[in-house]
């Protein structure tokens, strides 16, 4: 790595590291189902460099790294604005129940299932380009991009009521899809008009011949030393909150054959347990930055008033939560992330596993519908990000997104392509609203 960089990835020895946890009496908020070490055991581990380390081959063993979390400071203010602790620190770490967060699971699935049924209209189609061969939109969060097993309102649907009259011959609804966002992902998607379109992009996308990156805002602040780097994780599917994914581990992959051979004695016959798939993101950190707590609207709403604070009119000053809400300022990290492979909520597992979950995230983040940490326990955090987003930090940007309504901050904002007719190189880029 180069100095300023950072890699997280699996050690090759970690097949004997991890092991299960799973209190049901209550824990900590960012333990729950995920994976610990012992003493003993080998980690996920970083490697980086700033000036002031002197580690050979710029290896950092994490099981040194842990006692370096920065302990919590009295209130300090700036102004009369009080500024919330990024990472995590000394004081008392919210014991939150394992029935409020299955209370709080069932829920977010509640509000997922409205969001997806909820009626959509052509006002709400943002064509950034459109020619006989494609169309390129921005799509808003909360919108399937595909109508799905529910026949939910999506993107595809209202592009086919609007186009269908302009398609090539044969094309049926389903030939308009290119590739996919999470419904609470926002921003550019590709739609074919010609099945010569839809093969060859369809195959650009297979291929990896297709170049984009997305833009986040993230829990905390990334240390300041750090800027930017790689994560490469193996991501599986969750064997205890399915459909969603979770970093793999041995004792997760242990976990997850048991699950499925206590299937197939249930009648299941055909269930078989998928390997783990590599999955690596680039991320560069573009500004640390404040969200003002005092603000009761989602970012990017339209208001005169300045939605972010950059980190530098701070003074570097972090103190503990201030009793006035309206005059808390959230820490938050603005990131741009490159993903190397595509798998499913690749992004924000990677996100989350790392300490800094994205702001908004309903399934990824705090009191979410899957594993918190994408999948490790705060024990293994604590080695492997020892400085991330406390927990109360998390718990307070997460109050304050249901409040003002606040979707996942997650943009897909710039794709690159080779245009599937005439080959030209053809770049779109549409910034995020928040």
């Amino acid at each position: 790595p180069t100095e300023g960089h950072m890699k997280i990835s699996m050690p090759p020895a970690a097949e004997t590291a991890i092991s299960e946890t799973n209190s049901k009496k209550g824990q900590r908020c960012n333990t729950s189902s995920g994976d610990s070490t012992s003493n003993s055991a080998i980690s996920p581990t970083i490697s980086g460099k700033r000036k002031s380390d002197s580690v050979d081959n710029n290896n950092v063993d994490v099981n040194n790294t842990a006692s370096s979390t920065t302990s919590c400071h009295d209130r300090q203010k700036d102004g009369n604005s009080t500024i919330l602790p990024s990472s995590s620190c000394d004081n008392p770490i919210p014991i939150i129940p394992e029935t409020v967060l299955q209370f709080e699971r069932q829920k977010r699935k509640v509000q997922a299932a409205k969001r997806a049924s909820t009626p959509l209209s052509q006002s709400q189609l943002q064509i950034i380009h459109s020619d006989e061969h494609l169309i390129v939109v921005n799509k808003p969060s909360g919108v399937l991009t595909v109508p799905g097993i529910n026949s939910n309102p999506s993107m595809l649907t209202l592009l086919y009521e609007m186009y269908q009259n302009d398609l090539g011959v044969d094309m049926k609804r389903e030939h308009m899809i290119t590739h996919r966002l999470d419904m609470d992902t926002s921003g550019i998607v590709l739609f074919a008009k010609t099945k010569q379109c839809m093969s060859g992009m369809q195959a650009a996308f297979r291929d990896k011949t297709v170049t984009k990156y997305y833009e986040a805002l993230v829990c905390g602040h990334i240390p300041e030393h750090i800027k930017g780097g790689s994560i490469d994780l193996a991501l599986q599917r969750d064997h205890r909150f399915p459909p969603f994914m979770r970093v793999a581990t041995p004792s997760s992959e242990i976990a997850a054959k048991e699950v499925v051979k206590d299937l197939q004695t249930a009648g299941f016959k055909k269930l078989v347990k998928k390997k783990p798939k590599p999955s690596q993101t680039l991320f560069e950190v573009m500004g640390r930055e404040y969200i003002d707590g005092g603000r009761k609207r989602p970012l990017g709403s339209g208001s005169a008033d300045k939605d972010l604070h950059n980190s530098k009119t701070e003074n570097g000053k972090e103190g503990v939560n201030a009793e006035d809400e309206s005059t808390r300022k959230y820490p938050v990290t603005r990131i741009k992330l490159t993903p190397i492979t595509g798998r499913t909520h690749q992004l924000r597992v990677h996100c989350a596993a790392v300490g800094h979950p994205i702001v908004g995230d309903p399934t990824y983040g705090i009191l979410c519908e899957a594993s918190p940490n994408g999948g490790f326990d705060d024990q293994v955090m604590d080695q492997l990000m020892p400085k991330r987003a406390s927990t109360q930090l998390q718990l307070d940007i997460d109050k304050w997104a249901k409040e003002c309504g606040q979707c996942m901050c997650l943009h897909a904002r710039e794709l690159q392509i080779k245009h599937p007719f005439h080959q030209n190189a053809m770049t779109f880029e549409q910034a995020p609203n928040f």
